[in-house]
């Protein structure tokens, strides 16, 4: 291993309590999707934390969510994309709030999804300006705040950004063994509302145009679609609706999500469902089905392999095993690999149970992922000529 390899290990491996506290301090300060105060009290501990390393620094203001960031090094097309976001699934109410730690495993709010990869990218990218080869990266580190609801005000920064990337990696966390990821599902979430005519149950007959059981009807024809194509899947999560038992409702809705592993399937799927909402159950209700947010399938293409190929290879000199898996769940990567630039996901350390109670990393992890990430990007600028 030449000098330059060492001086990035040794530096990363002396950093290895600070990019804990790192890690502690991002997750103790609640971030919450519609939590804006708390998401940019977050997004000002990672730009404290890479003060220095880039000289643009763009910000996206927002109403509703934190603010959302760009740190660039370059304008030029060929950049590298990190993507990491901010936000978690956990309300200021929620009884998850801050870190404990238990031997090599760290539990809080937002370790593995994904603090402990946000903090990954901030130490690798901190140890390839301790030995002077951040400067010639072409890097854009985007931090977005409103991923856990599907981007929807942040995903116009993507469209943009990667008409310019040649590659995007994602601080999503790593699979059990490690394993990086190279494709993901297709994703819609998506709004069912019925409609029909409320009174109270002891006026008229039986009879009536109830909004609930008309919803009813709809999720078990919804649901019923599940794997009517291959690797497509349905699930209602959430049902709402009526006053109380004596009056029958007027509205209710549900929210839907669907996935596929083909992107053709799409289409297809969405149309089925459509027909099954257009088809009333009762006289005199309606019903209207909402996509809320998309993302489309990530498919592995030729340069993802490419990749995967360098990460292999820096993974056997560190000791690491490196394999790729498929997540059916969805990231902002997806914008990226679905339009076929290079992409790499699960950067993050090892993780357990995300979006739970029971979220937790394992603690050396952060110190394999790093040194993975330092190490490739290195390699990757001197296979590019970016870097000597």
């Amino acid at each position: 291993m030449d000098r330059r390899k060492q001086r990035i290990l040794s530096f990363i491996e002396a950093q290895v309590e600070d990019q804990l506290r790192f890690v502690i301090d991002l997750c103790n300060q609640n971030s919450y999707t519609y939590n804006k105060e708390g998401l940019d009290r977050v997004a000002g501990l990672i730009l404290e934390a890479l003060e220095g390393l880039f000289p643009e620094h763009r910000i996206i203001q927002q109403e509703d969510v934190g603010n959302h960031h760009i740190l660039r090094n370059t304008n030029d097309s060929g950049a590298i994309c990190l993507l990491g976001h901010m936000d978690t699934v956990f309300p200021p109410d929620h009884p998850f709030q801050e870190c404990t730690r238990d031997g090599d495993r760290l539990k809080g709010p937002g370790t593995g999804d994904m603090k402990g990869g946000i903090s990954v990218f901030v130490y690798a990218l901190k140890a390839l300006n301790e030995v002077g080869a951040l400067s010639g990266l072409p890097i854009v580190f985007i931090l977005n705040s409103d991923e856990e609801i599907g981007s929807p005000t942040s995903r116009s920064m993507y469209v943009e950004e990667r008409k310019k990337a040649a590659a995007c990696l994602v601080a999503e966390c790593a699979g059990p063994h490690g394993e990086v990821v190279v494709s993901r599902n297709g994703k819609i979430g998506a709004r069912i509302d019925c409609w029909g005519q409320d009174r109270h149950v002891g006026m008229g007959t039986h009879k009536k145009a109830s909004a609930l059981l008309e919803l009813a009807q709809k999720v078990v024809a919804v649901e019923s679609l599940n794997d009517c194509l291959s690797g497509v899947s349905i699930n209602v999560g959430r049902i709402e609706g009526g006053l109380g038992p004596c009056t029958i409702p007027a509205h209710a809705h549900c929210l839907v999500d669907v996935r596929w592993v083909e992107e053709g399937h799409r289409d297809v799927i969405v149309r089925h469902i459509e027909d099954e909402i257009a088809r009333p159950y009762q006289p005199g209700c309606t019903s209207e089905f909402t996509i809320l947010n998309a993302r489309p399938a990530m498919p592995v293409s030729q340069g993802t392999e490419t990749l995967l190929g360098m990460i292999q290879e820096i993974g056997r000199r560190l000791d690491q095993t490196i394999q790729p898996t498929h997540r059916r769940g969805t990231s902002d990567a997806n914008f990226f690999g679905a339009m076929g630039v290079p992409t790499i996901d699960g950067w993050g350390p090892v993780c357990q149970k995300d979006h739970t109670p029971e979220e937790s990393i394992i603690i050396s992890s952060l110190f394999q992922r790093t040194a993975l990430l330092s190490l490739f990007l290195l390699e990757y600028g001197r296979t590019q000529g970016m870097i000597l």
